[in-house]
């Protein structure tokens, strides 16, 4: 049987695994008014707060998986307000596959699409606020990365996704403020997929998966 996705949206042995929050959650409102205000916003505090959040959660610090939805009305306001794009033809994630089960894939492919604890297992790393790039190859560099390599890797692709905050714009414009902050990478998207479904997964010759998406929330 199928875990509830809308109850444990992310799979329960990696919510196990989950890190502490390091930054003070209860300051995330008051960020959305005075972003959603636009008068006298201190651009400063708010990007080192969201540095902290953010930038830094794949070494287990800032925000964690139970919460990070809620930075959600934050990066939307902050989106607007630098102009970035609300869509994307097409963006891409690379990641490992969890400790849990690091080579599902390689134990079921070709009938990895037809095996529910191995969809729960995508489903629950492409759900949610993610890093995604709209460029193929930074993300596939991503999903490559050595010191992870004896795990699955994965490049998952989604279609027309709706952008929560554009990073590139972000960055310039953080930029053009002369602030010493990093919010998050150039290149980078970051992506509310609320309900995701596997559609595809096929294996390259380099024995990387490609597991296409689509946002069925």
């Amino acid at each position: 049987m199928r875990y509830n996705k809308y109850a444990m949206p992310v799979h329960p042995k990696v919510l196990e695994q989950d890190f502490e929050n390091t930054v003070d959650l209860s300051t995330l409102n008051e960020i959305y008014l005075i972003l959603r205000e636009g008068k006298n916003i201190p651009f400063l505090e708010i990007g080192n707060y969201i540095q902290n959040a953010w930038f830094y959660i794949n070494e287990r610090y800032g925000i964690n998986l139970r919460n990070r939805e809620k930075l959600v009305p934050v990066f939307y306001e902050l989106n607007e307000i630098v102009k970035g794009r609300k869509q994307a033809n097409k963006a891409y994630r690379g990641v490992r596959l969890s400790n849990f089960d690091p080579n599902a894939l390689t134990r079921t492919y070709p009938n990895s699409i037809n095996d529910p604890e191995v969809l729960e297992h995508l489903e629950g790393l492409a759900y949610g606020l993610r890093s995604w790039s709209d460029s193929k190859t930074s993300a596939l560099n991503f999903a490559l990365d050595k010191p992870r390599a004896k795990k699955d890797a994965i490049l998952f692709e989604i279609e027309n996704p709706s952008i929560i905050l554009d990073m590139n714009e972000a960055v310039k414009f953080y930029s053009s403020l002369k602030m010493d902050v990093f919010i998050g990478d150039y290149g980078e998207v970051v992506l509310n997929v609320k309900n995701p479904k596997i559609v595809d997964i096929e294996k390259n010759s380099a024995g990387l998966y490609m597991v296409r998406i689509e946002d069925m929330g």
